[in-house]
């Protein structure tokens, strides 16, 4: 249908023009005449003549200019994008394709061998094959932190004492030491600052040194 109205307002339009041009020359021929007219009578007519030409060619004119711009104003079909043919071709490319299915019958015949496979032979232990004669290599022995005494001590100096790294009131402070707080008598003992120094280990394993003198016997 709006094939159908192009064409209708593209034929009026093209009409509507070529009846301008047509009446715009007749006008403009009996103009010419008009001049050569013997008489005022003749010259009267042949002037409304043109006048005539003239408003019919601009009715005309105006005809074609409201044609032509219904024409723009008509909706134009749009052609897709994609032809007709693409979809199948996304449908052809989008579904999954079957995979063969596979008969016993299409399966070669791979002969299946019926032989057990030889067990490898087990290796010889280590122990089996050592020398009783021969002794073992010593191992080394890693290095063992200094063993706390048997002995043990609390904490007693009424708010608690510094464990520190080295012997001496400048020694680095490693922990607070709470009083009651039991700690083990390591065998190292050493003077610094007036001060008999013991050389302890928490319960945690911290080794430090702790003034002799805030330490006493666990009851």
């Amino acid at each position: 249908m709006t094939a159908v109205l192009n064409i209708v307002f593209a034929g009026v339009a093209a009409l509507a023009v070529l009846a301008a041009l047509f009446f715009g020359g007749r006008a403009i021929v009996r103009r010419g005449q008009s001049t050569e007219a013997a008489y005022n009578v003749g010259r009267q007519q042949a002037r409304q003549a043109v006048q005539i030409d003239l408003i019919r060619a601009l009715a005309a004119i105006v005809v074609a200019l409201i044609f032509l711009g219904a024409f723009g104003l008509t909706p134009r079909p749009v052609e897709p994008l994609i032809s007709p043919t693409e979809p199948a071709l996304l449908e052809s490319t989008d579904s999954p394709t079957a995979l063969p299915t596979l008969t016993p019958a299409d399966l070669p015949d791979v002969p299946v061998s019926t032989s057990t496979v030889e067990a490898a032979p087990a290796e010889p232990s280590p122990l089996a094959t050592t020398d009783p004669g021969e002794t073992d290599a010593p191992t080394a022995v890693p290095p063992t932190t200094p063993q706390p005494a048997a002995d043990t001590a609390v904490v007693s100096s009424g708010v608690g004492v510094w464990l520190r790294a080295a012997p001496g009131t400048s020694g680095e402070q490693l922990e607070w030491l709470l009083d009651g707080t039991v700690v083990n008598l390591l065998d190292a003992q050493e003077t610094a600052d007036n001060l008999l120094w013991q050389q302890v280990q928490t319960e945690t394993g911290l080794v430090g040194w702790v003034a002799a003198d805030f330490l006493i016997p666990p009851e």
